[in-house]
């Protein structure tokens, strides 16, 4: 396991989750766009919550700029950031051991809340297209309730991983729990900017 939060391992990790979140998250919105279902899933703003890639998402490309440079960025800095860990704690630093572990826990459990709920999202619409009991489905949520459910899934994941750290000591539930608590703050800032300017009138479906 230690492989996987090796410098090697953090960046093959991040390459592998940072594209699946991407490239669901397009998948997801594009399909949403196909026959009626816009209409019948009426969104309050983007499918999209991050507002770093609202504006790729909602053009449906597959390859956009800023995915390619939060890619990049993040294949160089998390691998240097394990690497200097390592070589810390060879120094005799015991403060610093498991960091690299505690890492890879926060990408892991970070990425994983996201992309299971783009899995889902895809399996509801394919269902809403192509199912003909479900063809009279239609949702709609306001801006606000769709922020308040995102932040209910991550808290969701917070509780597990505070139960895994404290029965496993593992470094790797730490990180995750650090990591989800902070998109949870993350989203919370997120949806009153969002709630702000999104009209009372319009709804919307949760989307990531």
């Amino acid at each position: 396991m230690e492989l996987l939060w090796s410098p090697v391992g953090i960046g093959v990790l991040w390459l592998v989750l940072h594209c699946a979140d991407y490239l669901l998250t397009i998948a997801a919105a594009r399909l949403k766009a196909r026959g009626d279902l816009g209409k019948r899933v009426e969104m309050g703003g983007s499918y999209e919550l991050n507002p770093l890639f609202v504006q790729a998402v909602e053009k449906g490309q597959w390859v956009s700029r800023r995915f390619l440079l939060t890619l990049g960025a993040g294949a160089i800095a998390l691998p240097l950031a394990v690497a200097y860990f390592d070589w810390v704690a060879e120094m005799g630093l015991e403060d610093v051991r498991g960091l690299s572990e505690a890492m890879c826990g926060a990408l892991v459990v970070t990425r994983f809340a996201v992309i299971s709920v783009h899995l889902q999202n895809l399996m509801l619409f394919r269902r809403l297209l192509h199912v003909p009991e479900a063809s009279i489905v239609s949702l709609r949520y306001d801006r606000g309730t769709v922020m308040m459910v995102t932040r209910a899934r991550k808290v969701e994941l917070t509780a597990f991983c505070a139960i895994a750290a404290l029965v496993s000591g593992r470094p790797f539930f730490l990180g995750g729990l650090a990591a989800t608590l902070g998109l949870v703050a993350m989203l919370f800032l997120w949806g009153r900017r969002q709630v702000s300017t999104t009209p009372a009138t319009q709804s919307s479906a949760p989307g990531s």
